[in-house]
């Protein structure tokens, strides 16, 4: 009981210095100040308390369409002013991969703080391209200081504990600069959560890969909203396997096996159905090995 009671007291404190270093931020008696107040959290804590991130994740895996727009927040410090207050936010070029106009949208040339208001988004617009699939792509914004406000927050800080931010899947420097704000942009595909197998390579669907998933993705003509546990039952995953194993014993008897991701032919338990006879593999088979064996089919 003890410890539980600590713990609980604990919480709180920590709950009451986020809200106190908040509070300071906001009611900062300089020259107003504008940062990026990108904030993610747990549904069951306030959203005025969850931790600012300095980085943002785009995953084009998640969506269906080749375009996509993040809303980031800017916040300004101080009191609403009874006027619009303009600023200017650019693209820092030398922490940037994407390519403008090809990969994303150019910015506005300036976004403005409403009167009356202490905040608002920018919205940047990303586009699909090939080399996501292969690789995690940096985008940097940068708030430039302009006659209303500064950009003072060079080393901005929330309370630690379990509000703390997380890392993202690429490493990034733990400089919590609130004049910046990094986004990593990728189009890999992960497991979801209705998905029928698992590494040991059983199950309807085996081991899981992006590549194999868009492979099935094509050939059933699903998309990534029918891989729920909800939508995705048994019948219609035996159903896809069966489509997939069609198309994936086709290719094997024509000598131009679906290689997966790990090297290996790409299988679903379908494949190994009686009615494929001799053309039929197991897990994990090696492309080399099975077209040697069937060298001397017609």
């Amino acid at each position: 009981m003890k410890n539980k009671i600590l713990s609980m007291l604990a919480l709180v404190l920590s709950v009451l210095a986020l809200s106190s270093c908040e509070k300071d931020l906001m009611d900062y008696e300089g020259k107003d100040c504008l940062y990026f107040d990108v904030r993610r959290g747990a549904t069951w804590i306030e959203p005025e308390l969850w931790a600012h991130y300095n980085y943002s994740e785009v995953t084009f895996g998640n969506v269906l369409s080749n375009d996509t727009t993040i809303a980031v927040k800017i916040s300004a410090t101080g009191q609403t002013k009874d006027f619009d207050r303009s600023f200017q936010v650019i693209v820092t070029k030398d922490s940037t991969d994407l390519e403008e106009g090809t990969e994303y949208e150019p910015l506005k040339p300036e976004y403005v703080i409403k009167a009356g208001q202490t905040h608002t988004f920018v919205d940047v617009t990303f586009h699909r391209t090939a080399r996501m699939t292969n690789d995690t792509l940096r985008f940097q914004l940068q708030i430039v200081p302009n006659e209303y406000f500064q950009t003072m927050f060079d080393n901005y800080k929330d309370y630690p504990g379990p509000y703390e931010e997380s890392q993202p899947k690429v490493e990034v420097k733990k400089n919590h600069d609130a004049r910046f704000h990094t986004m990593f942009v990728d189009d890999v595909l992960i497991q979801p959560e209705g998905w029928m197998g698992s590494d040991a390579g059983s199950g309807l669907f085996g081991k899981f890969s992006d590549v194999k998933y868009r492979f099935m993705m094509q050939v059933s003509g699903t998309t990534i909203f029918d891989y729920t546990r909800e939508k995705m039952t048994q019948a219609r995953a035996t159903a896809v396997g069966q489509q997939v194993a069609e198309e994936l014993v086709r290719r094997a008897r024509a000598k131009d096996p679906v290689i997966d991701k790990d090297g290996t032919m790409m299988w679903v338990m379908a494949v190994q159905g009686g009615k494929y006879g001799k053309d039929a593999w197991s897990a994990f088979t090696k492309p080399e090995d099975y077209l040697k064996q069937h060298a001397n089919d017609k």
